[in-house]
């Protein structure tokens, strides 16, 4: 009789821990009762912060923890929720949904660095999208449209893949100068220079402002466009402040182009670290 009143607790107990654990994107899921819904999670695959796991809240408690490609399964009582994604640094606001004993289904897409995405696919009449950093949208605004191969890889995307390996080796409190961009279309380096200017300053880098880096280049006669060398790039940084430098430069013809970051610290003129992204 102990042994049996043992194993009537126990069974007890593995059923209400099955029942109050988060679903895994590695375990066995339930199935839905009567007054739940299932939610469906797909994390899009993308180059984008692809070794990093990706984790899934609803109402502010984290659910499922997936991989770059990966799928999951949430049981949540029928009523008003609200669901977002944190990535590494990034995290999207909270998108409120309803469940009504109706399957769900939600993709997550790191499309950069700094645009990080959830939205509902199977939303009526349309679908409603969170956004890093921005408040949901809402209902009847449609979905941006994303042209999955320029994110991949297309220019864009190579400059997310880039700026992410620069970052990583920099500290928080560094006090960065984009130096130069050079490429045969100006407009291209331009784009590229603005681009890395907007992705430093919302991963909380300090920028020197790029007419500063001009006007020192112009009172210190230095080349006033295009590539200097190191020391004079170095020196311009260092009259700026600055104690980190960003160049860039894009190479190659005909179909196959490369981007190239390389930062520099100001103080050593040792190269911190050196990318190539193809594109």
């Amino acid at each position: 009789m102990k042994r049996i009143a043992v194993f009537v607790i126990a069974a007890l107990c593995a059923a209400c821990g099955s029942l109050g654990s988060p679903a895994s994107s590695g375990g066995m899921a339930r199935q839905a009762g009567a007054n739940e819904s299932e939610l469906i999670i797909q994390r899009a695959a993308m180059p984008v912060n692809a070794g990093f796991k990706e984790r899934i809240y609803i109402d502010g408690v984290e659910r499922l923890v997936l991989n770059n490609g990966g799928q999951g399964k949430i049981i949540v009582p029928n009523g008003e929720h609200t669901i977002h994604a944190e990535l590494y640094t990034l995290s999207t606001d909270k998108l409120p949904f309803t469940a009504d004993s109706n399957a769900l289904t939600f993709l997550v897409s790191p499309y950069s660095i700094h645009d990080f995405t959830i939205e509902q696919l199977d939303a009526a009449p349309v679908q409603t999208v969170a956004r890093t950093g921005a408040s949901p949208a809402p209902a009847g605004t449609p979905s941006p449209a994303r042209p999955a191969a320029v994110n991949a890889g297309g220019i864009e995307g190579s400059l997310a893949r880039a700026a992410e390996k620069v970052m990583v080796k920099l500290s928080p409190q560094s006090k960065l100068a984009i130096v130069y961009v050079t490429a045969r279309d100006p407009d291209i380096a331009e784009f590229i220079a603005n681009e890395l200017e907007y992705i430093m300053v919302e991963q909380g880098l300090t920028l020197i402002d790029r007419s500063q880096l001009d006007r020192i280049r112009n009172e210190q006669n230095f080349q006033l466009s295009g590539e200097v060398d190191d020391a004079q790039a170095v020196s311009i940084g260092k009259i700026a402040g600055a104690n980190v430098i960003l160049t860039g430069a894009v190479t190659g013809t005909g179909d196959i182009r490369r981007l190239r970051l390389r930062a520099l610290d100001t103080q050593s003129a040792q190269v911190l670290v050196a990318t190539s992204e193809r594109y």
